[in-house]
């Protein structure tokens, strides 16, 4: 023992490391690790290699030492495994019973030398298990046994080093049932608090993989809250590092999808909401701490990460359930949307003059609510939570009420257009005069989209026609329409036009007040142009929100895939790629041209602006094309009859297109898909209810179809050629060709046949 020391007091000179960096040279490694001796049990070597393996551990907490020691050709891997085996002959059974206090000291001092070691240090995690990887199995076995608690708090610090970030190491661990013994140790009485600080940093680092926490239910995730909840009692939230690494473990767990719907089910947000009811008692010990020790960056209580967990499981459309279903066992879901409620309407709290923590207090309960609030925004999408949220409207009006806080108005928007659902509900919220309340914060927040999406979608609801019928917008709410309709955000786009849309559903007067409302009627056409730039760019969720109106146009979008694969017999990949392209980029300017043939078809309802309205009708003419071109039946049709009110007011408009009449006989060629499509479905015999909804869709596709050969037929050419002059041009187009080549295709149906045979007669008078 004296020699030893001798020994390491004389490599602790000059020769042998550097003073200013206490790097010791490899040669002083060697010396000191050729002195183990693991063939002998007597008290004074186990007493040396004791004091042996503690100074290489001190050396080892310098970096630059880590390399030279685990690389040293002595192989101190190699000897610390050869103690093992000659100290344990019968393996770790008679841990408990044979080993002495100064071997368990021995192995103590070698946990900490190999937690040292691989401290941040992957390449010796790597050495160490590859050279002798049942090292693992002592130190697992080290931290099952419980006469030596400084044994167990040293391979628990061992077992997070090695296995921190290396999935290797945690799954040999795992494989070996440290999980469930770390689990075990934390939760039992009579760990120590230094035990039970190193168990859960280990466990943390273990299962940071969804393999290793294969083992971990609902018990256990029950019995580590019941620790940390002790643990918040005792000395608070702030600081505690044990409360904080227990958190981040539970945090880990609870993204196990797996885990998650068996905890969620026995009533893991019953326990969630527990930790944030109970939270004002951990919030005030923060006053145990002068100012200037508390780091204002840090939560003072586990309200905050709580109620954040809260927010991303309900962020989970699979998982809201589990805030209101009544029936799920164990959960008291029945009034966990209440407290959450209770939560996010409690008035600010008081403090004692003089508290000087009062901000950070007040700064913690405000996160806690603001986290809240999202996750009551996230339930209203839930139909079964909206008779219940509609019997208190007040509650969420008010969040939109002297609030510069724009996340709690997002909230607040979000929750009232989710509730506006039916038409007691708009009747209901409409008394609180939400529309105008929601377009005067639109206008204070002009450059703030989250608030001008979401203001606009919640208005759209509370406006439909057929709840709001009569409804005639203030001049602020236009203000927000025609501002929005010009921001280069598709989303925000096309919210501005389903607003037109409703405003001149609900009373007819509304089609002079936006003729006559300032830059209105030039936003939409510049719309309908596409003049008005939109980023197309955007993230799928915003595109995903981006939806026609009409429920027959969505019906026929969800079926558009299936189209496409359908004509892949008639379209290259590259006019497929095209039109899947047309899917994203075109839905504005569809809409948007939409809404200028309700202007068209009301036009005597602004017989005092004819200069608006000849600008209209010339700057229509594209996007009815745009329409005609489109991959929906419903949408071409409409561009036809635009087109027929074109011709009305000035035929010179669509006579003066380049091609007119090549474009409108590609329409015709493509209106045939739709029955060949039909044909095919018809030979099919299947009783797949989806297969019948497609067949539905398709005979929809087919009258839509057939309309619009009839009215490009019957309504543009045949009407055209009556007239001599226009007659003349069309043949100089080559017409009578393009519709006979038109009529010999195969599958052409027979109305389409007899209008073209019609024309064809009179064009050859």
């Amino acid at each position: 023992m004296e020699d030893i020391q001798k020994l390491i007091n004389e490599l602790g000179g000059e020769q042998y490391k550097d003073k200013e960096t206490e790097h010791y040279s490899e040669e002083a490694a060697e010396l000191l690790i050729g002195k183990i001796d693991n063939k002998s049990k007597e008290k004074t070597i186990i007493e040396s290699n004791t004091l042996i393996f503690k100074t290489l551990a001190d050396w080892s907490k310098v970096e630059d030492n880590r390399e030279t020691i685990i690389r040293s050709p002595s192989n101190v891997v190699k000897k610390t495994l050869g103690l093992f085996e000659f100290l344990l002959p019968n393996g770790v059974e008679t841990l408990n019973t044979d080993t002495t206090v100064e071997q368990s000291e021995l192995f103590s001092m070698i946990c900490r030398l190999i937690g040292n070691l691989t401290y941040e240090n992957p390449p010796n995690r790597e050495f160490i298990f590859d050279k002798s990887p049942c090292i693992l199995k002592y130190i697992s076995n080290f931290i099952s046994q419980t006469k030596y608690q400084q044994l167990q708090r040293t391979s628990c610090a061992a077992t997070a080093n090695l296995s921190s970030e290396t999935d290797y190491i945690q799954l040999e661990f795992f494989k070996l049932g440290v999980v469930t013994t770390l689990i075990d140790l934390i939760c039992r009485e009579s760990t120590s608090d230094e035990v039970s600080q190193m168990a859960i940093k280990a466990f943390n680092n273990l299962v940071d993989n969804e393999i290793t926490q294969a083992d971990i239910h609902f018990k256990e995730i029950h019995k580590l809250l019941g620790q940390l909840k002790k643990s918040l009692n005792k000395e608070g939230y702030y600081e505690n590092s044990f409360a904080n690494d227990l958190v981040s473990s539970l945090s880990t767990l609870s993204l196990n999808k797996d885990l998650q719907k068996e905890i969620l089910k026995e009533g893991f947000l019953n326990d969630l909401i527990e930790l944030i009811e109970e939270s004002n008692v951990h919030r005030e010990m923060i006053n145990e701490f002068e100012d200037d020790d508390i780091e204002k960056d840090k939560d003072i209580s586990i309200a905050p990460s709580t109620s954040e967990l809260i927010f991303k499981l309900a962020d989970n459309d699979d998982y809201r359930q589990y805030f209101y279903n009544k029936e799920r066992d164990g959960n008291n879901a029945s009034n966990i949307l209440d407290r959450m409620i209770k939560i996010m309407t409690a008035p600010p709290p008081t403090y004692k003059d003089g508290d000087s923590k009062a901000q950070l207090k007040a700064l913690d309960v405000a996160k806690v609510k603001k986290n809240i609030t999202k996750t009551i925004a996230l339930c209203s999408l839930e139909d079964d939570v909206i008779d219940k949220f509609i019997k208190t409207p007040k509650i969420f009006v008010d969040l939109l009420v002297d609030t510069e806080d724009t996340e709690r108005i997002v909230n607040g928007e979000m929750i009232i257009g989710n509730l506006a659902r039916s038409e007691p509900n708009c009747r209901l919220l409409n008394s609180y005069n939400v529309i105008e309340l929601i377009a005067d914060i639109m206008k204070k927040f002009p450059n703030f989209q989250p608030i001008q999406h979401l203001g606009l979608s919640s208005i759209r609801n509370l406006t439909l026609p057929n709840i709001n019928k009569g409804f005639k917008p203030s001049e602020t709410l236009m203000e927000d329409v025609v501002f929005n309709s010009k921001v280069h955000n598709q989303v925000i786009q096309f919210a501005s036009l389903s607003l037109i849309k409703n405003f001149i559903g609900s009373d007819q007067s509304n089609f002079k007040l936006f003729i006559e409302f300032p830059n209105a009627l030039q936003s939409l056409l510049d719309l309908a142009n596409g003049r008005i730039p939109a980023s197309i760019e955007e993230s799928d969720d915003q595109q995903e929100q981006l939806q026609l109106d009409d429920a027959k146009i969505q019906e026929i979008e969800e079926k558009f895939e299936e189209k496409q694969q359908e004509n892949q017999k008639e379209t290259t990949a590259e006019s497929g790629e095209k039109k899947q392209q047309s899917k994203k980029d075109m839905r504005v300017i569809y809409e948007a041209t939409r809404l200028l043939l309700r202007f068209l078809e009301n036009s005597e309802l602004s017989t005092n602006h004819q200069e608006k309205m000849k600008q209209l009708v010339k700057e229509s003419v594209e996007p009815f094309f745009s329409l005609l071109q489109s991959p929906f039946p419903i949408l071409q049709v409409e561009g036809a009859k635009g087109l027929v009110l074109i011709i009305k007011q000035d035929k010179d408009l669509l006579l003066s297109r380049p091609q007119w009449i090549k474009d409108l006989v590609e329409v015709l060629s493509v209106s045939i898909i739709p029955f060949q499509q039909l044909s095919r479905e018809q030979s099919t015999i299947s009783s797949d209810p989806n297969h019948q909804k497609l067949l539905a869709q398709i005979q929809s596709n087919c009258n839509f179809s057939t309309e619009l050969q009839t009215t490009i037929l019957s309504n543009i050419f045949f009407n055209l050629s009556l007239d001599e002059s226009i007659c003349k041009k069309m043949k100089d187009q080559n017409i009578i060709s393009e519709l006979k080549t038109l009529k010999s295709k195969q599958d052409a149906p027979q109305l389409l046949s007899n209008l073209i045979q019609k024309i064809l007669v009179q064009l050859t008078i």
